[in-house]
C-alpha cells in the first residue's frame, strides 16, 4: 500500500518572487534568469522556459531586498505547467551562516505580510 504524503512540510514554503541566476555544476550549461515563485529555508522554487533534470546540481544567486545571496542545491522535482513552463523545486544544500540568516529574515518578513 503506497505511503500517504506528509500533512506538512519541513520547511514552509513562502511565495516570494525574486529574480535567481541559475548556473548548472560540473557541465558547461548556460547561466539561466529566472524567477523563484516560493522559498524556504531548504530551498526554493522557480519557473523557467524548458527542465533542468532532476538531481542537476545547481548554484543559485538569489536577489532579496538590498542583498544578493548564493546557494547551492539540487533539483528534485519538475512540473511542467499547461503553458509549457517548468516548474522546477530545488532543495538548498549548502548556503553560507550569513546568507541564511538574510533569507530567513526575508522569510519572516514575507510570512508576516502574508498575514
Amino acid at each position: 500500500m503506497p505511503e500517504e504524503p506528509r500533512a506538512f512540510r519541513h520547511f514552509p514554503r513562502v511565495p516570494v518572487e525574486n529574480a535567481v541566476l541559475v548556473r548548472t555544476l560540473g557541465a558547461e550549461g548556460p547561466e539561466v534568469m529566472a524567477m523563484t515563485r516560493t522559498v524556504s529555508s531548504g530551498g526554493c522554487m522557480f519557473v523557467y522556459q524548458e527542465r533542468v533534470g532532476v538531481g542537476t546540481s545547481v548554484e543559485l544567486l538569489i536577489s532579496l531586498p538590498g542583498r544578493v545571496i548564493k546557494a547551492q542545491g539540487r533539483i528534485v522535482w519538475e512540473n511542467e505547467r499547461a503553458s509549457g513552463e517548468v516548474e522546477v523545486g530545488v532543495e538548498f544544500l549548502r548556503i553560507n551562516p550569513e546568507d541564511r540568516r538574510v533569507l530567513e529574515a526575508t522569510i519572516a518578513t514575507a510570512a508576516f505580510k502574508k498575514r
